[in-house]
């Protein structure tokens, strides 16, 4: 993974010379070369001196003596000291500092000769700061695995707020800082028995911002950090969004692709890839031809789907890469996919009993885990072994990358670090042999941390847990799988970002959601089973959320697309809807790296380096409205501007329209729909090219010289424009007449402004998104119910009342009313009348078998055949249970989109 190299005989320097300098354009370290230890760095014009800069190392769990200085070798970007070790041994001891430019960090790592194969206990490094005053510290702690730390930072009570972070390039070190804050030293435990040559310890700098994301981590930590892991990517930076679908997420492995049904229903899942600009598709069906799942060896009964279902034959040794045929089965849809360029992406895991005659008893131990023996990981052997078996299979079968899961450490005779770093090893090789395949990662890879994420070229697991949704919890009330999905998705990425110190290239998207795993008697179905799930109308909020929070890794779970209805009747604009904001990301990629959760309602910014331009993604998870107030600053990653100007704010969804001109420091506050996103553009114009219509949706042009045309204008039925509707023109020129939708408007004129004095009202009935019901009568309009029929006629599914009854994210022209409780319980007795007529009050789960109560979503009512004339009042009767203060959040419709008229 990091490798540096060595010359056979170093060069030997008479110790005349007493101090050496590594230096950059940012840091300046200086050397003692009587002892090869740091005596001082620069940063940004502040110098400190430091002592007691070592490192030691324990073998066989003793601490040896490795202090005697004996040469050293230098060159720009680097210095190599080499110190002997006092043992019987004749082993060495060698640190080499390295310092290249664009750095803020210094990289230190530490070679042991290790010429007897003697089993290197731990590696310890230490340093303690002489004359800054460190006036508080944080040691960041993994929050996947509270065994592991991330980092230390401390921070000065200099002018300059200067700051120093340290880490380990491993997710094994452990951080202590004592002496009054002015020690460092670090640790971790390797177990192996070979010549050995550390990660990079780095010592980093920055100057501390003004924001802080939390408590303890400040902004510029967090940026010094991530920007410290982008040095040490294997391969380049990617320029494009991953656009990637899960099979596993639409239950491909009840597909037996040995069957013509089965090749022809996994075509549509490939067919709707194509469709939509998905690139590759993680493949994972059964194939009676060629594997069983009786014969799995892994816990878990998954083998059989391994290797585009080659797996266990792979492992046996019956089926080689070059060796052997690709059977039929495959093949074809290898050529399929090939033929929508699409790639198939196989599901691999590494731990299971490989084969391989006459080696493999050097990485072969007895296990449960693997039925009878694993593959360790620590093995250099099996690294070898497995690293030719993943390239050779690649450049067989043309796949786009690997899907990892099942990458547990099972091998007690080793450490987890030894066998953590052959599986990074293996990974790191793999891409620089193939730096095209991209990394799929499942359940375990969150618990590894940021230095194990650069070897992705992918993500980790998505949701930092299982994806079927009886695994996570219900964050929000709702009656939509893909919202509930969403909001636990947004709170892992927030995690990600801010306290794992995570480039967006690494954070996972999850987009809807997966089918349910089990089924009521707690199986797994492995024949066609609820084929039928699309989240019609949850599904944009949470595309919407996965481009804010995971712009580069857009994965794709269940696909409209094993059932032929669902698949031939998805509408034309949906398709089209999904597959342009597929395609913003590839316009967007600088403002999606620098994406950022910037309060607590987990809002993102995504602005461009500049911190002039970008977007704003808000979400508002609870069912009421509310109104999001906003300071436009330093914490969204603006910047102020360097001419003087203004902002343009612009909403790009659901409407398109620039709504206000905005400055720097000033608030705004945006009231946002219950269950809803709604994306804003920020845009610091230097000029204007042509008239501008802020306040309002609609064109604006010169019908000639002296006249203004404004068409095209519509806004939410039952609102009054609040905020003035104005024109920005490009120069300033005399205006005398202006016409909106026809109608000539009174105006003002001031320079480039024109002001419409008059407010627009929009008529009708007022029915946001997510509309909330008051004093217990339901009144719709009959915009709402044309809405609703047109919905069902662009989408026209013969639903099934089973289906409809089983998963209340299904049957989007259906009128429902949700009873939004938190914390509800499925076991109370709700009743329920709408003038005075019994209705049946419906149970919500977030899974189609009812069996799991922390699956529950809440109650609700079907309304779609009882409330069916506009503009009638239905008075709601309800029998609920005693609830706590603020446990009953209100009543609300649902499926609603805005509905819009002219004014």
């Amino acid at each position: 993974m990091f490798s540096i190299n060595f010359v056979v005989l170093f060069t030997i320097f008479i110790l005349q010379i007493n101090s050496y300098e590594l230096s950059n354009e940012f840091l300046n370290v200086q050397f003692n070369l009587s002892d090869g230890q740091i005596v001082s760095w620069n940063y940004k014009l502040q110098s400190t001196n430091v002592t007691n800069e070592k490192s030691t190392i324990a073998v066989n769990g003793t601490t040896i003596d490795c202090s005697k200085l004996l040469n050293y070798q230098q060159d720009v970007q680097s210095i190599n000291f080499t110190y002997s070790c006092s043992d019987q041994f004749d082993d060495q001891l060698i640190t080499i500092y390295t310092l290249r430019p664009q750095w803020e960090f210094l990289n230190k790592q530490i070679y042991f000769t290790n010429k007897y194969n003697r089993t290197i206990t731990s590696l310890q490094t230490t340093f303690s700061i002489l004359n800054w005053n460190i006036t508080s510290v944080s040691i960041i702690e993994n929050q996947q695995d509270s065994s592991k730390q991330h980092t230390t930072f401390l921070r000065t009570n200099l002018n300059s707020a200067l700051g120093i972070f340290t880490t380990w390039q491993n997710p094994f070190g452990s951080y202590a800082v004592t002496s009054n804050n002015q020690t460092v030293t670090s640790s971790y435990n390797i177990g192996m028995n070979v010549p050995y040559l550390s990660e990079g310890f780095l010592i980093g700098f920055y100057q501390l911002s003004l924001y802080w994301h939390t408590n303890e981590i400040n902004y510029n930590e967090r940026i010094a950090y991530e920007k410290a892991t982008s040095f040490f990517y294997p391969v380049a930076q990617r320029q494009q969004s991953i656009k990637h679908a899960v099979g596993w997420d639409s239950n491909d492995y009840q597909i037996d692709i040995s069957t013509p049904h089965g090749v022809d229903e996994y075509k549509r899942l490939i067919d709707r890839c194509a469709q939509l600009g998905i690139n590759s598709i993680t493949f994972a069906p059964s194939n009676a031809n060629v594997s069983s799942r009786d014969r799995s060896t892994d816990d878990w009964n998954w083998e059989s789907v391994l290797f585009l279902t080659l797996g266990q034959q792979i492992r046996l040794e019956q089926w080689k890469p070059y060796r052997d045929p690709i059977p039929a089965t495959i093949e074809q849809l290898l050529d399929y996919a090939a033929l929508k360029n699409v790639k198939l992406v196989p599901y691999v895991y590494p731990p299971l009993g490989y084969r391989a005659a006459g080696k493999d008893q050097a990485w072969l131990f007895p296990s449960p885990h693997c039925r009878t023996v694993c593959a360790s990981l620590a093995s250099i052997e099996f690294q070898q072994y497995f690293l030719q078996l993943l390239i050779d299979f690649a450049q067989v079968t043309d796949i786009g990358g690997y899907a990892w899961d099942y990458n547990f450490f099972y091998d007690s005779n080793h450490t987890a670090y030894s066998q953590w770093r052959g599986w990074q090893w293996i990974r790191t090789e793999l891409l620089l042999a193939l730096p095209h395949l991209i990394m799929d990662h499942r359940y375990s890879s969150q618990f590894d941390g940021p230095w194990s994420w650069i070897t992705l070229n992918g993500y980790t697991s998505p949701l930092l847990s299982d994806e079927n949704p009886e695994t996570y919890p219900i964050l929000y009330p709702s009656l939509h799988s893909d919202k509930i999905s969403a909001d636990f998705m947004r709170q892992g990425n927030v995690e990600l970002r801010i306290k794992h110190f995570a480039a967006m290239d690494a954070i996972p998207g999850f987009i809807g959601h997966q089918s349910e795993r089990f089924a009521a008697d707690g199986s797994v179905p492995w024949v066609d089973n609820n084929l039928r799930d699309f989240d019609y109308m949850g599904f944009s909020y949470s595309l919407l959320s996965n481009i804010a929070t995971s712009g580069l890794n857009l994965i794709h779970t269940l696909l409209p697309a094993r059932d032929v209805e669902e698949f031939y009747l998805l509408p034309a604009d949906f398709i089209q809807f999904w597959s342009s904001w597929l395609k913003w990301t590839d316009e967007h990629i600088e403002e999606i790296r620098n994406a950022i959760p910037f309060n607590t309602e987990q809002d993102w910014s995504l602005m461009r380096c500049n911190g002039h331009d970008g977007f704003l993604f808000l979400f508002n998870p609870n069912y009421k409205q509310v109104t999001r107030t906003i300071q436009l600053d330093g914490k969204l990653n603006l910047r102020y501007p360097d001419q003087q100007g203004y902002w343009l704010l612009k909403e790009i969804y659901p409407q398109e329209r620039y709504l206000q001109l905005v400055e720097y420091n000033q608030t705004i506050s945006l009231l946002l729909d219950g269950q809803s996103v709604t994306v804003y553009e920020l845009i610091f114009p230097s000029t204007f090219d042509q008239a501008i219509l802020v306040g309002i949706s609609g064109q604006v042009y010169f019908a000639n010289e002296y006249t203004l045309m404004i068409d095209g204008v519509y806004g939410e039925a039952g609102t009054e424009t609040e905020q003035s509707v104005f024109i920005i023109l490009p120069s300033i020129k005399s205006i005398t007449n202006v016409y909106l939708n026809g109608i000539e408007k009174r105006f003002e004129q001031d320079r480039q402004f024109i002001l419409l004095t008059d407010s627009l009202i929009f008529p009708g009935l007022y029915l946001p998104r997510s509309a909330e019901v008051l004093n217990s009568s339901i009144l719709v309009s009959d915009l709402l119910l044309e809405q609703l029929a047109r919905r069902q006629a662009q989408y026209p599914l013969p639903w099934q009342e089973k289906e409809l009854n089983d998963a209340s994210w299904l049957g989007p022209h259906r009128l429902l009313l949700f009873i939004c409780i938190l914390n509800p319980n499925d076991q109370w007795n709700i009743t329920a009348e709408i003038n005075h007529t019994p209705i049946q009050v419906h149970k919500g789960y977030n899974t189609r078998d009812h069996i799991d109560r922390d699956r529950f979503m809440g109650y609700y009512l079907d309304l779609t055949r009882v409330v069916t004339q506009a503009n009638v009042g239905y008075e709601l009767t309800l029998n609920m249970p005693t609830l706590n203060p603020g446990q009953f959040q209100g009543l609300f419709l649902e499926n609603i989109e805005r509905i819009l008229v002219r004014p």
